[in-house]
């Protein structure tokens, strides 16, 4: 259970990802506030990830997260998701950050994505998230 940071140039880590192998998913945790950069340098860390050891699910946390990240969505909708669907990713189980500005980034984020073979839902927790992506791995 290999553990993946990214730490921006102070230190402070804004990304963790880990490979869940009994589980059979990519479990991502997303910390503080996001830019462009943060997020396309977490996504190409996932893809990389799907790479090496491809999977159908991927539990992407945003519980940790501190305002918004809309200014990456086109990169997520347009880029990262097709992108990800391409490696065989087909559930993306999302849990919506406590505030508001990360939950509005999140529906704009969903809006815009028009893959059609990856099914992307949100999650007011962690664990219903876990429990819906189990199900859909099974």
């Amino acid at each position: 259970m290999d553990k993946t940071e990214l730490k921006k140039a102070n230190g402070d880590v804004y990304f963790e990802a880990q490979w869940l192998p009994l589980d059979g998913y990519i479990l991502v945790n997303w910390i503080g506030i996001q830019t462009l950069e943060t997020v396309v340098m977490g996504g190409n860390q996932i893809l990389a990830m799907l790479r090496e050891k491809p999977t159908r699910g991927l539990l992407n946390s945003n519980r940790e997260l501190i305002g918004p990240w809309e200014v990456a969505v086109p990169y997520m909708a347009f880029k990262w998701g097709p992108a990800a669907s391409a490696l065989g990713l087909r559930y993306f189980a999302h849990v919506l950050s406590p505030g508001i500005f990360g939950q509005r980034s999140f529906d704009s984020f969903q809006k815009q994505l028009k893959e059609p073979l990856l099914n992307v839902r949100a999650f007011e927790n962690q664990t219903q998230a876990e429990q819906w992506l189990l199900r859909q791995l099974t």
